[in-house]
């Protein structure tokens, strides 16, 4: 965490990152068995069953059911949007919910959406390719269009003033429009898509319902935990090695 630089999305160099914003989802995701919105979710399902020992007053749970959301949801500050692809992440800070029915244990943890998230992990931007299917499907979009406004075509392109539109003068139209559909395309690629994913060297990949400042103090207050008790048994060790 201390080593990942902190970034708004729009600013955010490629690489390792982390980001803080609002989790979203642009088709909607809901847990498994209550269908709470949310932007990721793992579940469980337990049977209980008598102790194989049999002993009555002992049950033990059987694992029926796992399932783990893989959908990418959008993460949203001021500055820009950012794809998430959750698959492999350490997902921490959750909520949880716990119900018991038919003598089965159900268990869902989740994301909420529209709720504040903190992920570290490998950003990345991805630009998408026109292929030739595409071009085609957009340019006889703007084409077609351009038909349903018969007098300005003839204006823009009835050059020898016949009053009707020639093969030559179609076929300019039509280049005109394969050259404004590619310079638009060019223009959204040139900006990307923000995708943030687990990192392939092996960095950690981190999805939390905390901020990195509420993380921090946490994991502060857990070293000094450790610390002191680590620092009570070595005097309780010292003291005792004296008595010997």
């Amino acid at each position: 965490m201390h080593e990942a630089p902190i970034s708004s999305i729009a600013s955010a160099a490629q690489g390792y990152v982390e980001l803080y914003g609002k989790a979203t989802t642009d088709k909607p995701l809901q847990t498994p068995y209550h269908g709470i919105p949310c932007v990721w979710y793992r579940a469980w399902v337990y049977a209980n069953q008598q102790n194989p020992r049999g002993m009555d007053h002992l049950t033990h749970n059987r694992l029926l059911e796992y399932t783990e959301s893989q959908s990418a949801f959008i993460l949203e500050d001021d500055s820009a949007q950012c794809t998430i692809e959750p698959a492999g992440a350490e997902v921490i800070y959750f909520q949880a919910r716990t119900w018991r029915k038919n003598n089965h244990r159900y268990v869902e943890e989740y994301l909420p959406a529209n709720q504040s998230v903190y992920v570290i992990g490998q950003l990345d931007t991805r630009k998408d390719a026109l292929n030739p299917v595409a071009l085609n499907q957009k340019v006889s979009a703007q084409l077609k269009e351009m038909k349903s406004k018969p007098q300005q075509l003839l204006n823009q392109y009835d050059h020898n003033l016949n009053g009707q539109i020639e093969m030559d003068e179609w076929e300019k139209a039509r280049q005109d429009v394969i050259h404004q559909v590619k310079s638009e395309h060019e223009m959204r690629a040139h900006t990307g898509s923000f995708v943030l994913s687990k990192p392939a060297d092996g960095h950690m990949f981190l999805i939390s319902a905390k901020s990195p400042t509420q993380l921090r103090a946490q994991h502060k207050k857990w070293l000094a935990i450790f610390l002191i008790i680590a620092i009570t048994l070595l005097v309780l060790y010292i003291v005792q090695l004296k008595r010997l």
